[in-house]
């Protein structure tokens, strides 16, 4: 994300501006996909809430109020889950589209084959805005985050 400032000379100049949660990282650990068991242990209410970097994510595995983000090599790419698939996407540039709309799944790493209800790091993410007879397709997926919501015990 990026904001506009004003220096002392009254040149306007385009800053880059950090995602509180986030730090950047190079490339994401080596690590198998998230499995149920990890979607079970997170965080209590009130508690501070857990970042997991992962490599491959079955949306399946997904619930409401879990969060995934998605950078690629041209964006970053927010999806709020409501339920299983659906979700609201709120892309990093300004220019793009942000709304409710379906999280399909992706591409595998030489964009050669659609993987339904996965996504992967090196793959490319599909999602589609409700009544559109296209699908969105991002740029190549270089790390993928997972906040899932927090649950009361």
């Amino acid at each position: 994300m990026t904001a506009t400032t004003e220096s002392e000379s009254g040149v306007l100049h385009r800053e880059a501006i950090s995602l509180p949660l986030f730090r950047p990282i190079s490339k994401p650990p080596p690590g198998p996909a998230l499995q149920p068991k990890a979607m079970a242990e997170s965080p209590a209410a009130g508690s501070p809430l857990t970042v997991q970097p992962i490599q491959k994510l079955d949306l399946d595995l997904l619930g409401n109020g879990d969060r995934v983000v998605v950078r690629t090599a041209n964006s970053t790419y927010n999806f709020e889950m409501r339920d299983r698939h659906s979700c609201k996407v709120i892309p990093g540039k300004s220019s793009a589209r942000t709304g409710e709309a379906v999280l399909m799944g992706g591409t595998n790493a030489d964009a050669s084959e659609y993987t339904p209800a996965r996504i992967l790091v090196g793959g490319r993410v599909a999602y589609q805005f409700p009544g559109e007879a296209t699908a969105v397709l991002t740029s190549v997926v270089e790390s993928i985050f997972l906040v899932a919501a927090g649950k009361p015990a």
